[in-house]
């Protein structure tokens, strides 16, 4: 079952890749997880890495043993999907959070 602690650390784990916004979503933001629970996360990042390439790389600075889902988007792709009212963000940003935002 994933913990705020654990939560913390992901957003600890993915300064050094250096995203624009974290948000968490799904069973742990919701606050409904069990013991199979991972933890579901959005990243935005300007970058100009193809979609696999992002992932891997993001994946590859997270030290946590839960599994952890991690999407990366531009700002550009995360608007547009906002904007085409796509399911899978409108989904994630019902019951999301923002659990860090880079400063200006």
């Amino acid at each position: 079952m994933p913990k705020l602690s654990q939560v913390e650390q992901i957003v600890q784990d993915l300064l050094p890749y250096g995203p624009e916004r974290v948000i968490l979503f799904g069973s742990t933001a919701r606050g409904d997880t069990d013991d199979y629970s991972d933890i579901d996360v959005i990243v935005i990042k300007g970058t100009d890495k193809s979609f696999v390439q992002r992932l891997v790389e993001a994946g590859s600075y997270i030290s946590l043993p839960v599994r952890v889902d991690i999407f990366v988007y531009t700002p550009e792709e995360f608007e547009a999907m906002i904007e085409e009212e796509n399911p899978f963000i409108q989904s994630a940003l019902k019951d999301g959070r923002v659990i860090y935002e880079k400063a200006l």
